[in-house]
């Protein structure tokens, strides 16, 4: 027959045998608590649908509100939208319009008026040509052998040239010697010359005829390319264009842009400059004289006459040089449509309407702003359907934004979560209930608060995590954020805030062992908002506007109900889930606690132990990041069944007979299992954690009480004992914590067998009492690595050196010197 308090150890096997997976949130072992969960769930499902779902407004403005200059209702928002900002769209249009250079435009008129009068000074330098080779020709008939064709030529074209220019048509053109290089006809072209023979040397030699006479008519090619240069770089520099000599004060710095129907040159259809960069017709004129330089002597060398270039230079400077002027004048039509053009491109600048915002006041003036939003606010009431399909589609979309929700919570739960006293049906629901929480709390304040801001959604995510996990609470406060900006309109900006606080919350509040903790958490996650607030801000906006400054308000105000929440919030949380925290834990690592207190009086040296074992248990487990709180109040508490009958156990017997030795070998090993249940009975009678619990049933397993079944073997050799008999009735550890409290309440019992306990022999000792639990399969079950079990055998063999140190032997004294105070009085 089993024990009546071994039905507790059998159950608690029954429920974690090795090999069984954990059911799921909705797998539940039983049909009761599967309709249970179910019921759970859906009931969630809808609070959350309903909460999300606003009802149907009522009391509409219309169009005829917005008649009259005065307000004859109050027009509020129902919900967030965003209006065009008249001012700020404005004042960046000016100044997108503002940069758009002035345009300017080659006058073509005074272009084309310029060039036609050159070539009117061409064309009738031309029709001087015949005259002027008759002169030629007659003074070559009439000149002498001493006399040089060219000079005969020259001279000739001279006279000519001041004749003209007696005259009043030719008073415009260039001076007498610079005007006759136009006329000069080619020296290639002049007829040769042939002369008397006469018998007196001495006397001049008169020219007879002109050969080929009647002589070839004069040619005038280099008259013509000097009348194309001047042509090409009189119209080059005044399509580059030439300004005012005078500008009106700060005129020189505009930017301006020169627009050009024709590009002779290099020259582009627009130019972009300054005015002041501009020519004046000053500097025009040297540009001009540069241009004719630079063709002159191009044509020059083409013509193998590369001397001839200045003299070609002066002829059409000569004659282009008065006709430069300015050339440019400003465009006003086209830079009006530019700048329009440029204003029109510039996206309409959009401000904020927060649900609940008073869009305008009844009984004040309309502005053009107000008018403005409401006009937008009304466009986007008439462009939805009709009320109830409008009720209709939000309660579908909302269905399907609330089954992902849930549908994501419930697939994160099956990832394996280390460190963490919630199972995922346990997770789950605290999740369900958080999430309502917060949804009809949000749903509460917006009647009164409609932005949303100072809804505590991060209390939901931080109490997650202290309850469940930094890792399932970031993934559940992301989810819950973004109902939440469902819930006030989409509203990006509030998810951005809402996600940022409850994240810092959870990441932040990993390890909870003072209520200053949770503090610094929402301050944390205060500061946090915050900062997204403004990053959020200065995206769309600008800070230091009201809006800015009401919204940090109300995310103080956020922060504060955070630190009053969640210290309120989390011994409800833990009771009705039975999840176990390290608060709870350093609760019950108080020494006075009754349990304690008592094992202390009934059984001093397994007290001693306890507290021995809660030490070094808490720094294996440190050491390889599992839960040292956890298992150093499991080790507090692993030994409390020996508190009924404190005899049967070595360390409490001292010089006592061994009642061992009046009991049969198959009692002794019950006697001694039985502290395991009757530790785990008093545990639930004085309601401590499970997680404790848990300890009290795992720290054996279900390892062999060797001894014992060794000497029932011995006194009964022809007998097959059953093995079981003499097993504790485990389970074997579930979790790293419990597997470290085994190891080391078996090697601190152990070594001190040990004869001289050195580090390298309590190590190898405590290796030998790992590899015997590892070769009996009893870490199966816990998760450990090799790794980690290498490292607990050098923290736990450090430790009890340290713990088993010796004192000096001090030498001998007079009693007169050891005497103390005490005894002497």
């Amino acid at each position: 027959m089993k024990n009546k308090h071994e039905t507790i150890a059998s159950d608690h096997k029954k429920a974690s045998a090795p090999g069984d997976s954990e059911p799921g949130p909705l797998m539940s072992s039983t049909g009761k608590d599967r309709v249970l969960q179910w019921f759970a769930v859906i009931a969630a499902f809808v609070i959350c649908v309903a909460a999300l779902t606003r009802e149907p407004a009522r009391d509409l403005p219309v169009q005829a509100d917005l008649d009259g200059p005065v307000s004859n209702r109050e027009i509020r928002s129902m919900f967030y939208f965003e209006a065009i900002d008249l001012a700020r769209t404005q004042e960046a249009r000016d100044q997108e319009a503002a940069r758009v250079p002035d345009y300017y435009r080659i006058d073509n008129i005074t272009v084309s008026h310029k060039l036609q009068l050159l070539g009117r000074h061409i064309v009738q330098l031309q029709d001087e040509r015949e005259a002027v080779a008759e002169a030629v020709i007659e003074a070559l008939h009439n000149s002498t052998a001493e006399q040089t064709a060219e000079a005969v030529a020259a001279n000739a074209v001279s006279a000519y040239v001041t004749m003209l220019k007696e005259k009043d048509e030719w008073a415009s053109f260039p001076e007498s010697d610079l005007l006759a290089l136009w006329l000069a006809p080619d020296l290639t072209s002049l007829p040769e010359r042939i002369f008397e023979n006469t018998a007196d040397n001495n006397a001049e030699q008169k020219t007879v005829q002109l050969a080929g006479e009647p002589p070839e008519p004069l040619t005038f090619h280099n008259s013509d390319v000097i009348g194309n240069i001047a042509l090409e770089a009189l119209e080059y520099v005044l399509r580059k264009g030439i300004r005012q000599d005078t500008l009106p004060p700060n005129h020189a710095t505009r930017r301006i842009v020169i627009m050009r129907d024709r590009t002779p040159g290099n020259l582009s259809l627009t130019t972009e400059i300054t005015l002041g960069e501009v020519s004046t017709v000053a500097e025009a004129r040297d540009e001009l004289s540069e241009r004719i330089t630079e063709t002159a002597q191009r044509a020059a060398r083409d013509m193998e006459m590369p001397d001839r270039w200045a003299r070609m230079h002066d002829a059409a400077f000569a004659l282009a040089k008065p006709l430069v002027t300015a050339s440019i004048e400003e465009d006003k039509v086209y830079t009006a449509g530019a700048r329009a053009r440029a204003a029109e491109s510039v996206p309409e600048v959009m401000k904020e309407i927060e649900a609940g915002e008073i869009i305008q006041d009844r009984g004040r003036r309309w502005t053009r702003q107000s008018r403005s939003d409401a006009a937008t606010y009304m466009d986007i009431l008439a462009s939805e359907e009709r009320p109830l399909q409008r009720l209709v589609n939000a309660m579908l979309a909302h269905v399907i934004l609330v089954f992902l929700v849930f549908l994501g919570i419930y697939k994160r739960m099956h990832f394996r979560q280390a460190n963490t006293q919630a199972s995922p049906s346990k997770a789950f629901n605290l999740a369900l209930l958080l999430l309502c929480c917060v949804l009809v709390t949000g749903r509460i304040i917006s009647y009164f608060e409609p932005t949303g801001y100072v809804l505590p959604v991060a209390v939901a995510g931080i109490l997650y995590a202290i309850l469940v996990g930094p890792q399932r609470a970031a993934l559940f406060g992301a989810l819950a954020a973004a109902l939440v900006s469902a819930q006030y309109q989409y509203n990006w900006r509030l998810l951005l805030v809402a996600a940022a606080m409850t994240i810092a919350g959870a990441f932040t509040v990993y390890r909870v062992r003072k209520r200053s903790d949770m503090t610094a958490t929402a301050l944390v996650a205060t500061l946090v908002g915050m900062l997204a607030a403004c990053a959020a801000i200065l995206a769309t906006d600008t800070l230091f506007s009201e809006f800015f400054f009401r919204r940090i308000f109300l995310i103080m105000l956020n922060g504060a109900l955070c630190m009053l929440a969640v210290p309120g919030l989390l011994p409800w949380l833990e009771k009705l889930f039975g999840i176990t925290t390290d608060m709870q834990l350093l609760e019950y690592s108080d020494l006075n606690n009754e349990l304690l207190r008592k094992l202390a009086i009934a059984a001093p040296a397994t007290y001693a132990h306890s507290l021995l074992l809660g030490q070094i248990a808490e720094e294996a487990a440190e050491a390889i990041g599992a839960n040292g709180l956890l298992a150093r109040v499991c080790a507090y508490y692993h030994d409390i069944g020996k508190r009924k009958k404190p005899e049967y156990f070595a360390e409490n017997q001292a010089s006592r007979k061994n009642i061992h030795d009046s009991l049969s070998p198959l009692d002794s090993a019950r006697a001694i299992r039985q502290h395991v249940v009757e530790g785990a009975r008093e545990a639930q009678e004085h309601k401590l954690p499970q997680p404790i619990i848990d300890g009290i049933l795992e720290h054996h397993g279900t390892c062999k009480i060797s001894f014992f079944y060794e000497q029932a073997q011995e006194q009964n050799p022809e007998m097959d004992i059953p093995e079981t008999e003499f097993r504790y009735p485990g389970p074997k550890p579930q979790r790293p914590e419990t597997a470290i409290l085994m190891i080391c309440d078996a090697s601190e019992s152990g070594v001190r067998s040990l004869e001289h306990p050195t580090l390298e022999a309590v190590r190898k000792f405590v290796g030998k009492i790992i590899r015997a639990r590892s070769d009996d399969d009893q870490f199966e079950d816990c998760h450990i690595t090799l790794r980690q079990l290498s490292q607990i055998r050098d923290v736990v063999a450090r430790a009890l050196v340290n713990a088993m140190h010796t004192r000096i032997a001090y030498p001998p004294q007079n009693n007169a010197a050891t005497t103390t105070h005490e005894e002497r009085k």
